[in-house]
């Protein structure tokens, strides 16, 4: 009798292990089914696999900071030295460079249009800056001399949010003595004045609407701010992950990672609950919200906030996503980029079947 149970438990371990791998097996078949984005991985891996192809491969220079990508995919660029360097995505070739007389600290490339904003800093007392806000425009390389203002004991530009439909600014700027490490967010209206919105504390994160002068930031004691003062909207610790066309922003529950609120107007508007919390990292390029897992991603603020929209590799970190390309970078800093799954390459695989 004590034989035949153990047969049976035997029976039973087996017929759920073969049940696990086969359900495993047909999940694997039927998601690569629906998957149409590339899967990448780098140059040297010796995997054989044919599912595994590349795109572009570009390559990006030590030391070089903040690398970016143009909202139309044709144009990459990084700080390195003090200067901005932009290259074509197409070959790698350096299209232009902007190099000012004072060192350059800072710039973001906008998400809808080919222009730069950056920040030169001129250190003019032993403890004042002068830091002055540029625009550079990448096509027709025209450069524009904006705001500038004094800081006192400055470190460094953490963060700039610019909203190109109302031209409104805000910057994060460390400050740093020898006792403390200070943040100060300031509004920077480009054609007109400048003031400062919050300091006293350390800033994480930070995202400004588009269509309305407000900001939201979060310190590092995962409070979450905004041009009123403090968010108190959640009831557990929430961290500021993205915003969306709409002025729509995105929070993730920070311990748990199960779950993103997406809010307007300072209202919850929706609560996605999400099945894997294995989170790598989060992206938003103000136009969408992202979460990448280690071996694919979601958009978070598309109308089908589950659906994988592109698969990744061990091999492979990932750097952004600018329309239908994601930008990947291997461990030698080359640069992969791939398609994605859109709403729009949905829509013409239906077309096609029909």
């Amino acid at each position: 009798m004590k034989k035949f149970f153990i047969y049976i438990l035997l029976f039973a371990a087996v017929g759920t292990i073969v049940t696990f791998v086969g359900l495993t097996l047909v999940d694997d078949f039927i998601y690569s089914l629906s998957q149409t984005s590339a899967i990448v991985t780098t140059p040297v891996a010796s995997s054989g696999d044919s599912e595994f192809k590349e795109d572009t491969k570009l390559k990006i220079e030590d030391g070089a900071q903040y690398v970016q990508y143009s909202f139309n995919n044709k144009y990459y660029s990084y700080l390195k030295d003090s200067k901005v360097y932009i290259n074509n995505v197409s070959d790698g070739k350096q299209y232009s460079v902007i190099e000012e007389e004072d060192p350059i600290c800072y710039y973001n490339l906008l998400y809808d249009k080919n222009l730069i904003i950056y920040i030169t800093a001129k250190q003019t007392t032993t403890t004042r800056t002068k830091l002055v806000i540029n625009t550079y425009d990448i096509e027709s390389q025209r450069k524009v001399e904006y705001n500038s203002f004094n800081v006192n004991n400055f470190s460094c530009v953490k963060d700039m949010n610019m909203s190109p439909i109302i031209n409104i600014i805000y910057i994060n700027i460390e400050t740093k003595t020898l006792t403390s490490t200070n943040n100060t967010i300031y509004r920077v209206d480009l054609f007109n004045s400048m003031s400062q919105v919050r300091s006293g504390t350390i800033f994480e994160k930070m995202i400004m609407l588009q269509h309305k002068d407000r900001v939201y930031y979060e310190d590092t004691k995962s409070n979450i701010y905004t041009t009123g003062g403090r968010l108190s909207l959640f009831k557990t610790k929430v961290e500021l992950i993205g915003i969306d066309l709409d002025d729509n922003l995105y929070f993730m529950d920070k311990d748990t990672k199960s779950i993103v609120y997406k809010v307007n107007n300072n209202k919850i508007v929706d609560t996605i609950k999400l099945s894997d919390t294995d989170v790598v990292k989060t992206y938003t390029n103000n136009i969408g919200t992202y979460i990448v897992y280690p071996t694919y991603v979601i958009e978070v603020s598309s109308n089908d906030p589950y659906r994988r929209i592109a698969r990744l590799s061990k091999y492979v970190e990932f750097e952004a996503i600018k329309d239908d390309t994601m930008y990947l970078r291997t461990s030698d800093n080359t640069l992969v980029t791939t398609k994605v799954l859109t709403d729009d390459s949905e829509e013409n695989e239906e077309n096609i079947e029909e």
